[in-house]
């Protein structure tokens, strides 16, 4: 069976969220989430088109940066989760349990 693939947006430690990932039998593709002038839409599209769902951490990227992909992932029909905080652990956990919901559905 295929892993699982999320797309983590916000937060600053990449290999940690690959890291968790990984120990949870799941791919993680992980961008902080900061641009300069609204510059990397190309980057986050990318992204959300390689994953099976989304995770925003919320407090941990920019209302533009989140519009943008809010936006993607309503495009690509990506299932999409805002989770507080910056704890790897829980947004790989909400994100994996988002795509057990969808798959249920």
């Amino acid at each position: 069976m295929k892993k699982q693939t999320i797309a983590i947006f916000g937060g600053s430690n990449e290999m940690t969220y690959k890291k968790i990932g990984k120990k949870m039998n799941c791919k993680v593709l992980f961008h902080n989430g900061k641009t300069r002038n609204g510059g990397v839409k190309k980057d986050f599209k990318n992204l959300v088109k390689n994953s099976d769902c989304v995770v925003v951490l919320l407090g941990a990227i920019g209302h533009v940066s989140m519009d943008v992909v809010k936006s993607l992932s309503k495009e690509y029909g990506k299932p999409l989760v805002f989770q507080q905080g910056f704890g790897a652990s829980m947004a790989i956990q909400r994100g994996l349990e988002q795509l057990k919901v969808n798959k249920a559905a």
